[in-house]
């Protein structure tokens, strides 16, 4: 039995890299590719949308880090790759970086969300 477990932590890995995406995810605050709306959003969100994927990821400066950054690097020579704006979007025919979010309210299922929206939730104590 214990055989049987090794030969399948070998090949979900090796299945997992077949069937991955082969073009990788750009950061959008690295300075070769920086694209400022989508650093500025995923430094605000702790991550970012690219070609319809979250790639979650925690940056440790404030935005303007990441924007003086890229200045230095084009100062300095740097080539810069520019990705289309539609690459950052949660969906690949593009949009706004929150296109397809809802928000709930209530917190009771439908019924609860229809309460926040008409206003009936809660009475003033008048």
């Amino acid at each position: 039995m214990k055989r049987s477990s090794t030969i399948v932590l070998t090949l979900v890995p090796a299945f997992a890299a077949a069937c991955g995406n082969s073009t990788p995810a750009l950061d959008p605050c690295l300075p070769q590719n920086y694209a400022p709306a989508a650093c500025e959003y995923a430094v605000q969100n702790r991550g970012y949308y690219y070609g319809g994927a979250w790639y979650p990821h925690v940056y440790t400066q404030p935005f303007f880090f990441y924007n003086n950054a890229y200045t230095g690097y084009v100062a300095r020579g740097g080539r810069v790759m520019p990705i289309e704006a539609g690459r950052y979007s949660p969906s690949l025919s593009g949009g706004s970086a929150t296109a397809g979010r809802t928000t709930t309210r209530g917190g009771f299922g439908s019924s609860g969300a229809a309460r926040a929206f008409s206003g009936g939730g809660f009475s003033s104590g008048g």
